[in-house]
């Protein structure tokens, strides 16, 4: 699934890393995963009991999903609505004539998300008692689905101020929930009295599914004064916070299921390092931190350990890019997964690498660039140098994209996995 592999591969060791990257990718791929999966599910939910099924997806990758499902139901199925990043290309007719796909603006929500939202939300208030919705929830999904004009202004607010201070994403997300009435569990609200079976991909750390695009779906754990601390901390005036529904009876009829998450993906790229002849160490499910210093821990633990075989140490989550006040209008371009890799290679830059590689992808084949991350060792330094790029100041600017173009270390992948934040590798090999 890694588009530019060949280009990539030049060394042994390098194909190597990119082969346990693509095994990582495999085992998230939207339609394989939702056909594995579905046989398992479809026995515990017995879609045959119900006379009108729906499906809606909502997040980044569930228009993929949501008509790979919608094509399993065939003549099941009533309706299939989903609002993605991009539309799918459909070649059914049958699909044609009972879903809409609708594509909205991501990172930041636009008037664009508010009438593809409606259109969901009109679906979700037209279900009865008996009905079957099954939606697909995921990353990306808190900025999708935008109820209403109140909400697309102060979700501008909020990202912009939470994202400048460094905030994490539970923070971001328990204001986001606060500030809707779709998200937080208003959505099953909405959807009251009808079954809801939501099919969720995990992109947050630990995998708390009512923080997953906000938790249209989910109980919400937070409260209104969690929303009004957080925007009291990082001195955020003039938003209201609301109330997310608290009454249990609207989730009664609601299973919120973790689909897929970090785990499937890290534990496809253990089985493939072991294969390829290395002890696969997963160091973390839920790193944070900022984005440069990232791999650094994973790469002290990979030489720490540098007996016998060489080492995979693995990681998955989310890390954050914090801008100074002096760059917030800088023109850098890169992701957290380009500035980890660039991070990693400053701090390498004066030590013999050569038997070591690093690796760090989002797992959706975005990394806020049209690049999924990227990948350093040696030749990176090399080129850097033959270049007379000066590393320090990339890294100061943010400018991971720009160095990696020139060094020709940008990793691009195919957009049809699931989100399931970011996957990071670092390969040392002791032959």
């Amino acid at each position: 699934m890694i588009t530019n592999f060949k280009s990539l591969a030049k060394t042994p060791l390098r194909r190597k890393a990119l082969l346990i990257a693509d095994a990582g990718y495999g085992a998230i791929s939207i339609e394989k995963a939702v056909n594995k999966k579905w046989k398992v599910l479809r026995k515990k939910i017995n879609p045959e009991k119900y006379k009108r099924i729906f499906v809606v997806g909502i997040g980044k990758g569930s228009a993929l999903a949501s008509i790979t499902l919608a094509k399993i139901l065939g003549k099941k199925l009533t309706k299939c609505v989903a609002l993605d990043v991009e539309k799918p290309v459909i070649n059914s007719k049958f699909l044609i004539l009972n879903s809409e796909f609708f594509k909205g603006t991501h990172p930041l929500p636009s008037r664009q998300n508010i009438a593809a939202s409606q259109e969901i939300i009109k679906l979700a208030e037209s279900l009865e008692k008996g009905d079957l919705l099954i939606t697909f929830i995921c990353g990306g999904g808190s900025a999708l689905f935008c109820g209403s004009e109140l909400e697309l202004i102060a979700s501008k607010t909020v990202f912009k101020k939470l994202t400048e201070a460094g905030a994490d994403i539970f923070e971001l997300n328990t204001i986001r929930k606060h500030i809707s009435e779709v998200k937080g569990g208003g959505f099953a609200q909405i959807a009251y009295p009808a079954d809801v079976i939501s099919l969720i991909a995990s992109d947050v750390l630990g995998n708390d599914l009512s923080m997953v695009a906000s938790g249209p779906t989910a109980l919400d754990k937070t409260t209104k004064k969690d929303a009004e601390k957080i925007l009291k901390k990082y001195k955020i005036k003039g938003l209201k916070p609301i109330e997310t529904p608290k009454d249990k009876k609207y989730f009664k009829n609601v299973k919120n299921i973790l689909f897929i998450s970090n785990k499937d993906a890290l534990s496809a790229m253990g089985k493939k390092a072991k294969k390829l002849g290395f002890k696969p160490i997963i160091a973390s499910y839920a790193l944070k931190g900022e984005a440069k210093s990232a791999l650094v821990g994973l790469a002290a633990k990979a030489l720490r350990q540098a007996q016998g075989k060489g080492r995979a140490v693995l990681a998955g989550g989310e890390t954050v890019v914090k801008l100074g006040k002096a760059l917030r209008q800088a023109q850098g371009k890169g992701g957290r997964n380009q500035e980890a890799v660039l991070g990693m290679i400053y701090k390498f830059k004066n030590l013999n690498i050569k038997n070591s590689v690093v690796l760090s992808i989002a797992s959706d084949g975005r990394d806020n660039t049209e690049a999924a991350g990227a990948i350093g060792d040696f030749l990176t330094l090399e080129k850097a140098k033959k270049a007379k790029l000066n590393l320090k100041k990339f890294l100061k600017n943010h400018d991971s994209f720009n160095f990696f173009k020139e060094t020709g270390d940008l990793v691009y992948a195919d957009k049809k996995s699931f989100n399931v934040a970011d996957l990071m590798l670092v390969l040392r090999d002791l032959k």
